[in-house]
């Protein structure tokens, strides 16, 4: 690709551009390898991180409409890799949690998007690594 020096004096758009091509093969490898969507990985790290909850509260992690996420939770426990129960702290309400084959999908995806990285960041030293996450991760919960 050879694009103008104005663009790739933008950082904002080299960024975008890297991100692109990353989610791409990101997306491409889940898929090969695990079977799983990128939104399907979110919501089975969320699960992951923050334990059994709603599935409005996962939804509102990650922005994702409540008609999607329905979608995304029928796939997820249809393969196993999630289920539904009631809450215990409130009988009316369902809160959905990982399954032990989620645990396992979610750890071959998070191998999956690990070499992923290495591939993608591979001119940057480790340290450099380290510093770019730092400052896009300051960016973006700024």
């Amino acid at each position: 690709m050879d694009l103008p020096p104005t663009l790739l004096a933008t950082t904002t758009f080299v960024l975008h551009k890297v991100g692109v091509g990353s989610r791409r093969t990101i997306g491409a490898r889940l898929a090969d390898e695990t079977g799983l969507t990128l939104w399907e990985f979110a919501v089975l790290a969320t699960l992951a991180d923050f334990g059994a909850a709603a599935q409005r509260e996962v939804g509102g992690r990650l922005g994702l409409d409540p008609s999607d996420m329905v979608r995304l939770m029928d796939g997820l426990m249809d393969e196993g890799l999630a289920e539904r129960d009631r809450d215990p702290a409130d009988r009316r309400r369902y809160r959905i949690s990982l399954t032990p084959a989620g645990r396992d999908v979610l750890d071959r995806a998070l191998a999956v998007i690990e070499r992923v990285e290495r591939e993608t960041l591979a001119p940057l030293t480790t340290e450099e690594r380290k510093q770019l996450h730092e400052l896009v991760a300051k960016v973006f919960t700024n």
